[in-house]
């Protein structure tokens, strides 16, 4: 892996994204609604305007009996621009995939924001969504920066919003499977008011996608990023503890590509989960997840 230049593996990330210090990125306005109040735990809508002018909705999951960590559960891509948050919310799409309720069924407060392009920010500028966030991330590359860069930005304006409404000193995880472990991944490498977090079949490299030709999301092609290192370097700049679950026969991931980047963690923060299987979240999975969230033991 290519050494990173002046400075860390962090500022080198941070450095790529061309953005400020995650800290530094805060919404400039919020708006909160009670939606229901079911079971154990509270929903709510959250709206958060950024820097950039753009807005965040979010879920809000809230538990009655609240274990004392709070939790960003970001949703993957599917191709299924109609379903973003929700599909973590456990509201639509796939069950398996619920795990920001499954976190607050377990006493996380856990919040779930669209990414751009899925669900409430789906763009429409065309009859073809695909083509619509290709275009956005060459826009955006023509710009100086990246799709990648816009999806740790809003992430990063949540964990300011987490930050400042929930309790002093508590946790604050992030969970993500496919597009949402890549979201996940980055967002380790350049904030470290992350505490810990779950990468759910949502790594890999450039090279590896380059040489099966892999067909993925637009936010993985962040400009010098394979001169730099490729995601390797992304993931050597993570200090946080960090699960990882990878399915051996995931087609959008080959295994070699995900080898190379689990052995560029850091030295005792890795929790890996190789299983059989494809691009899934499976049950045991999804429980080992929310165990490492709220600070138990997983075991290796």
């Amino acid at each position: 892996m290519a050494q990173a230049i002046g400075g860390s593996a962090r500022s080198k990330v941070r450095e790529l994204l061309a953005i400020p210090a995650p800290e530094s990125i805060h919404p400039t306005a919020d708006r909160r609604s009670l939606l229901r109040h079911e079971g154990s735990v509270r929903s709510e809508r959250i709206e958060l305007d950024t820097l950039d002018g753009d807005t965040i909705p979010c879920l809000l999951l809230t538990p009655d009996d609240p274990a004392g960590v709070d939790v960003i559960a970001v949703h993957q891509h599917a191709g299924a621009f109609t379903v973003g948050k929700s599909e973590p919310a456990g509201l639509t799409g796939d069950p398996a995939l619920a795990y920001g309720a499954a976190l607050a069924s377990a006493g996380a407060r856990v919040i779930l924001p669209d990414l751009v392009g899925f669900e409430e920010r789906r763009r429409d500028w065309t009859d073809d969504p695909a083509a619509d966030e290709r275009l956005d991330a060459l826009f955006r590359v023509s710009n100086g920066s990246s799709l990648q860069a816009k999806h740790t930005r809003d992430i990063a304006t949540v964990t300011s919003w987490m930050q400042d409404t929930g309790a002093v000193g508590t946790e604050l995880g992030i969970i993500g499977h496919s597009l949402g472990g890549q979201v996940a991944l980055f967002s380790l490498a350049v904030d470290p008011r992350l505490t810990r977090g779950v990468v759910s079949c949502g790594i890999g490299t450039l090279a590896s996608f380059e040489s099966e030709r892999i067909r993925h999301n637009p936010a993985w092609f962040v400009p010098g990023l394979t001169a730099a290192g490729d995601v390797p370097l992304v993931a050597s700049a993570v200090d946080q503890p960090v699960f990882v679950a990878a399915g051996r026969d995931d087609r959008l991931f080959p295994l070699h590509g995900v080898q190379q980047v689990l052995e560029a963690f850091r030295p005792g923060i890795l929790t890996t989960e190789v299983f059989n299987g494809g691009h899934a979240m499976p049950a045991h999975v999804l429980d080992a997840a929310v165990r490492h969230l709220l600070r138990e033991r997983v075991a290796d």
